[in-house]
C-alpha cells in the first residue's frame, strides 16, 4: 500500500484517509472536520494556496501544509478499512 499526501492525488480522485502526520493540534482539527481513518475524501481542486476537498458531503479548503500531513490511499485499497459511517457513495454531493 502506498500512503501519499492529499496534495499528490489528481483532481477528481476519491481517496480514503489513512493517517494524519501532524501534531496534536493538526490531528484534532482534521478529526473535528470528519477526516477520520477510512473516510472517503474527494479532491476537488488544488493550487499554490491550498487544496479543496469534499469530506462527508462538505467542501473544505486546506492550506498546502495541512493537506501534506493527511496521508491517504486510493479508494479501492483493501488495506485501510472503510469507515462505517460514510459509505463511499456519499463522498460526492448529489
Amino acid at each position: 500500500m502506498t500512503k501519499m499526501p492529499l496534495t499528490k492525488y489528481p483532481v477528481g480522485t476519491i481517496v480514503r484517509v489513512a493517517d494524519i502526520n501532524g501534531g496534536q493540534g493538526a490531528r484534532s482539527r482534521m478529526l473535528a472536520m470528519g477526516m477520520t481513518p477510512g473516510c472517503p475524501v474527494e479532491i476537488l481542486s488544488e493550487g499554490s494556496t491550498g487544496c479543496r476537498v469534499r469530506v462527508r458531503g462538505t467542501e473544505v479548503v486546506l492550506c498546502c501544509g495541512l493537506a501534506e500531513k493527511i496521508l491517504a490511499v486510493k479508494s479501492d485499497s483493501t488495506e485501510i478499512k472503510p469507515c462505517s459511517c460514510c459509505p463511499e457513495t456519499r463522498a460526492k454531493a448529489s
